[in-house]
C-alpha cells in the first residue's frame, strides 16, 4: 500500500472513529432522560447532538448511519422542547436511536477490534505493582479498551491535563494515598471521572466510604478477576442501551390517567392507558409492561381485586402494581397492598416522586427478569430463550425477507481445560468468550449460551459471507487471549458453525444445519468457521 493510499485509510478510519463517538454521545443523551426529564435545555442538546451525527455521516459517506439520523431529526422537528411528548412519539425516537446504534455498530464491521478502539478516550491505570498494569493493559486491548499504565503522581496528572480518560482504575496503594489522590483529582473536574479502585488487602470501612466519596463506581479486593473488570469498563464505550421501562396505567378518570402518563413520559418511560378494567389482561399480554400503576376505587372493579386477578395468571405474578389513589386510611392502604399489591401512592403525589417510585420498581423488576432468562455465569440469554428468540426472528423474517444467520460455537478441547487447570479457570475461559463476543457484535444481535461449552449466535440482516468473516476475525482474537488463573496462563481456541435461513424454513431446521457445520469444524481440525451451504458441495 502507498503511502498515499494509508493516509487515506487512517483519515476514513478517523472519521469513522468520530462519527461512532457522536452517535455514542446520541445513545448516552437519550439513556439519560430518565434522570434530567423532557426539558429545553436537555432538548436543545440532543437535537444539535442528531444534527451534527446526520451531517457527519452524510459528509463521510455513511449512508445507513446517515438515514437513521435523518429519521431522528424529522421526528425532533416534530416536537416540542417545552412539551413532553406522548408515549408513541417517545417510541417512535427510540426506535430512531436504535437504528442509529444498530447502522453504526454495522459500520465496524469490516475493522479489526485494534482499528475500532484507537482514538477512543484511554483507560488510566494507576497501579503500584507495575507488571500487574501491564497483564491488565495487555488483556484490555484485546477486548478494544485503550488503557494507559501511569506510575506516579505527576504522571496522572500530566495525562488528565493532556486527556481526561473514558475512566480510571486505581490501587488503593498508589503512591500510598490512592483513593485520597483520586478524590483531590475529582474536586477540580466539572464532570466526574468513573473509578474502579482495587485493594490487595481487605479494606475497612472507612476506606469503603472513602471510595464512595471519590465516586467509585467499584472495589474489587485481593486478586483482579480482568473479565469482570473488563465487562464493568466496556460499558464506557457500548453504544448498547436498555430498553425504556413500559407502564401501564389503569384508571377510569381520563384526566387522572393523562396526568400520570405525562409525567411518566417526561422520564421517557412508555405508557399505555386502560380506562375499562376488563381490557388489562390483553394489554398486558401485548403491551409487555414493567410495572403497573393503578387506581383503587373503579366503578366496575376495585383495585385489590383487579391485582388478584393479574396475579392469578402465573407469568405476571412477579409485575410490580402499584396503587394511585386519594384512600389516605393506613388500614386500607396496607390491605390493598396485601391484596397483590407492592406500594401505594397517595394523592396528589409530586412528580418527582411518581418517577422515582415507578423508576425502583421497574429496575427491580427488569433484573429479576433477566436472571431468569440469562445464564448465571455469563449474563447472556439461556438455551431456551435463545431458541424462542431464534423462533420469533425466522416469524418475522417471512414479512421483513432480509438475511438471518444462526451460528453455532464450541470452545475446542474444554474439558481438557477443565480437567487440567480446573473448573475455575474453565469457568474463566467461558467468561471471556462471552465477553469477547458481546464486544464484537451489535446491538441487534442475540447472544446465547447454549449449554455447557456452546454458545449460540443469531444475526438479523446478516448474510452468511458477512457472518462468515465477523465469526473469523473473533475466532482469530480469542485464540490470541491469555487466559490467567493465579500463576497460570493458556491459550484456547474455539469453532463454528453458520447457517442462513432458507426459504420456507423454520428455526429447528436452521439450527440443525448450524449444528451440522459445527460438527463439521469440529472434525475438519477446529478452530475454524464451517457453513451450512458448504456441506451440500
Amino acid at each position: 500500500m502507498s503511502d498515499k493510499q494509508q493516509q487515506l485509510t487512517q483519515l476514513k478510519l478517523h472519521f469513522a472513529r468520530r462519527i461512532y463517538e457522536q452517535a455514542r454521545n446520541i445513545v448516552n443523551r437519550w439513556g439519560q432522560l430518565a434522570q434530567v426529564h423532557w426539558q429545553e435545555v436537555w432538548f436543545n442538546d440532543f437535537a444539535q447532538a442528531a444534527g451534527k451525527l446526520r451531517n457527519l455521516a452524510e459528509r463521510h459517506d455513511f449512508g445507513p448511519l446517515a438515514e437513521a439520523a435523518q429519521q431522528l431529526t424529522d421526528l425532533l422537528a416534530l416536537a416540542d422542547a417545552h412539551t413532553t411528548p406522548s408515549s408513541e412519539v417517545l417510541e417512535d425516537l427510540n426506535t430512531a436511536i436504535g437504528q442509529i446504534a444498530v447502522a453504526c455498530s454495522r459500520a465496524n464491521d469490516n475493522m479489526a477490534i485494534q482499528q475500532v478502539s484507537a482514538g477512543r478516550k484511554p483507560v488510566y491505570l494507576c497501579f503500584s505493582n507495575a507488571d500487574q498494569a501491564a497483564l491488565l493493559n495487555e488483556q484490555m486491548a484485546f477486548f478494544g479498551i485503550p488503557a494507559q499504565s501511569l506510575a506516579t503522581r505527576a504522571d496522572l496528572d500530566k495525562a488528565i491535563l493532556s486527556r481526561l480518560p473514558a475512566a480510571m482504575v486505581v490501587d488503593t496503594q498508589f503512591t500510598y494515598q490512592g483513593v485520597a489522590l483520586v478524590a483531590d483529582l475529582q474536586q477540580d473536574l466539572r464532570v466526574p471521572i468513573p473509578v474502579i479502585f482495587y485493594s490487595e488487602e481487605p479494606p475497612t470501612v472507612a476506606t469503603r466510604l472513602a471510595v464512595v466519596r471519590a465516586n467509585g463506581i467499584a472495589l474489587y479486593v485481593g486478586q483482579v478477576d480482568a473479565d469482570v473488570l473488563i465487562e464493568q469498563l466496556i460499558s464506557a464505550y457500548s453504544l448498547r442501551s436498555d430498553p425504556p421501562f413500559r407502564v401501564l396505567v389503569v384508571d377510569d378518570s381520563r384526566a387522572q390517567a393523562r396526568y400520570a402518563e405525562k409525567t411518566l413520559n417526561s422520564a421517557g418511560l412508555f405508557t399505555r392507558n386502560v380506562n375499562d378494567p376488563f381490557e388489562v389482561l390483553d394489554v398486558i399480554e401485548s403491551f409487555n409492561p414493567d410495572a403497573i400503576l393503578m387506581d383503587m376505587y373503579m366503578p366496575l372493579c376495585m383495585g385489590p381485586e383487579l391485582a388478584q386477578v393479574i396475579r392469578q395468571q402465573g407469568k405476571y405474578d412477579a409485575i410490580p402494581i402499584l396503587y394511585l389513589s386519594a384512600e389516605s386510611d393506613i388500614e386500607k392502604q396496607l390491605d390493598a397492598v396485601g391484596q397483590g399489591g407492592d406500594d401505594f401512592l397517595t394523592k396528589p403525589v409530586a412528580q418527582n416522586v411518581l418517577i422515582a417510585t415507578v423508576l425502583n420498581r421497574c429496575r427491580r423488576y427488569r433484573g429479576l427478569r433477566a436472571q431468569m432468562i440469562r445464564d448465571g455465569l455469563t449474563g447472556l440469554v439461556d438455551h431456551h430463550n435463545t431458541l424462542e428468540e431464534l423462533a420469533k426472528l425466522v416469524s418475522q423474517n417471512t414479512e421483513t425477507r432480509l438475511p438471518l444467520t444462526f451460528v453455532m460455537i464450541d470452545l475446542d478441547r474444554f474439558k481438557q481445560v477443565n480437567d487440567n487447570y480446573g473448573h475455575g479457570m474453565g469457568d474463566r475461559v467461558i467468561r471471556a468468550l462471552a465477553l469477547y463476543l458481546k464486544q464484537r457484535f451489535r446491538l441487534s444481535d442475540v447472544i446465547g449460551r447454549y449449554g455447557g461449552e456452546e454458545f449460540a449466535v443469531i444475526l438479523p440482516d446478516t448474510d452468511e459471507a458477512t457472518a462468515a468473516m465477523l465469526l473469523d476475525e473473533v475466532r482469530s482474537g480469542f485464540e490470541q487471549l491469555t487466559h490467567r488463573d493465579g500463576q497460570v496462563e493458556i491459550h484456547v481456541t474455539f469453532s463454528a458453525g453458520l447457517a442462513t435461513l432458507e426459504p420456507g424454513e423454520d428455526s429447528s431446521t436452521l439450527a440443525q444445519r448450524a449444528d451440522l457445520a459445527l460438527y463439521r469444524a469440529k472434525s475438519n481440525g477446529r478452530n475454524q468457521i464451517a457453513v451450512a451451504s458448504d456441506l451440500a458441495d
